[in-house]
């Protein structure tokens, strides 16, 4: 996010940019998702009716006024749903973007992801590969899941048993988004009950949103229209 920062009066600084890649690599999509996540009027600068050469033109500007120095880019498997050329052709631009902007590029997806990177040889040697393992049922995982607890805004403090834990990690296969997206519902559930907090019971119950409405999805198909 943009924040303001040391100099001239009213200049924004954003040091870093997290992005999304787009659902499929679209150079013109990518170039509309940074303006409008500086905060771009798209509205008052007619962005939309730009070519993607203007486009480019106007985001190297605004990012160099900005005094970025780190390009996040994040979902970046996405790449795969395109063509081996529009896969090219973005990677030429994520290239181009670090290169003009001097500015280092950190790439965030699943197994796939590498894949993806490979497609440009050129920054393919330019970018390290670092995979995260899944959590495994130790110390650091227990640390890991109190910590992100204590970080919910519940009233009161969840005291969960080492099975509770174990559940989590079940539930979850040790994915972090997995993780991260339980231990919210289980915080929601725990606020919209009165309960303001998360319980061992609330864990060994718990079940994904989707499964949830399962059983009364079934009622209707059998009852049919």
């Amino acid at each position: 996010m943009p924040y303001p920062g040391g100099g001239a009066a009213g200049i924004t600084h954003t040091p870093l940019l997290l992005l999304q890649a787009p659902p499929a690599p679209d150079e013109r999509r990518f170039y509309l998702h940074i303006l409008a996540a500086v905060g771009a009027p798209a509205t008052a600068l007619g962005i939309r009716a730009q070519s993607v050469a203007a486009l480019e033109v106007r985001v190297i500007a605004l990012l160099r006024d900005l005094g970025l120095r780190m390009i996040m880019v994040d979902e970046v498997h996405n790449l795969l749903a395109g063509t081996h050329r529009e896969q090219r052709r973005f990677l030429n631009v994520l290239r181009y973007l670090s290169n003009e902007l001097e500015a280092s590029l950190v790439c965030f997806g699943v197994s796939e992801a590498v894949d993806a990177i490979r497609g440009d040889v050129q920054l393919a040697r330019r970018l390290d590969e670092h995979h995260l393992p899944n959590w495994r049922d130790d110390a650091e995982f227990s640390d890991m899941i109190q910590t992100l607890i204590a970080a919910m805004p519940l009233a009161k403090k969840s005291n969960l048993k080492i099975k509770s834990l174990k559940q989590i990690l079940a539930l979850s296969g040790g994915v972090t988004s997995r993780i991260f997206s339980l231990v919210k519902d289980l915080s929601i559930d725990a606020i919209c009950s009165g309960e303001e907090c998360i319980t061992d019971g609330a864990i060994a119950t718990w079940s994904p949103v989707w499964s949830r409405h399962a059983p009364a999805q079934r009622r209707l198909v059998r009852a049919g229209p």
